[in-house]
């Protein structure tokens, strides 16, 4: 297990977890990153505050514009076969990365990895999977105060 503050940054206006990955597949198709905002105070940023990002290469995808409804999957035309389409379904509905994503948290060092879970109204785009993960949020907020204070 690693020192889960090495993925934290601190910034003017809060904290930016990000974590690059190498080697990781899912649905066919790369996983290229885990990233998220949160905000230094809870209640300041309660909207975006606890929202994971996973994204993952569209590369050599099929992307059928008629299946394109402002990119979100909950928008999208899911009868559609176009590749994009259904790597989307993969990560969203049948949650496909879900368990890999716990893992990478846990081995990164985050005690609350267990906790995330798909984003029932998540901002799903292309190549682009959300998560909920306010728990972590509130994890990253104790580490950087703890950080601070020793």
């Amino acid at each position: 297990m690693q020192n889960a503050k090495q993925y934290i940054t601190e910034t003017d206006e809060g904290y930016e977890l990000y974590i690059a990955l190498d080697n990781v597949m899912c649905a066919g198709v790369a996983v290229e990153s885990i990233s998220m905002y949160i905000a230094k105070e809870a209640e300041d940023d309660y909207y975006c505050d606890g929202d994971l990002a996973v994204t993952w290469s569209m590369e050599g995808l099929q992307n059928d514009e008629s299946a394109r409804t402002a990119g979100m999957l909950l928008l999208r035309n899911l009868h559609s076969e176009d590749d994009v389409t259904k790597v989307m379904g993969e990560f969203y509905w049948e949650g496909a990365f879900t368990d890999d994503l716990r893992c990478i948290l846990a081995e990164k060092g985050f005690t609350t990895a267990n906790c995330v879970h798909t984003s029932e109204w998540g901002m799903q785009d292309e190549g682009r999977a959300s998560y909920d993960a306010y728990e972590l949020a509130d994890e990253v907020r104790s580490i950087m105060r703890n950080t601070v204070l020793a």
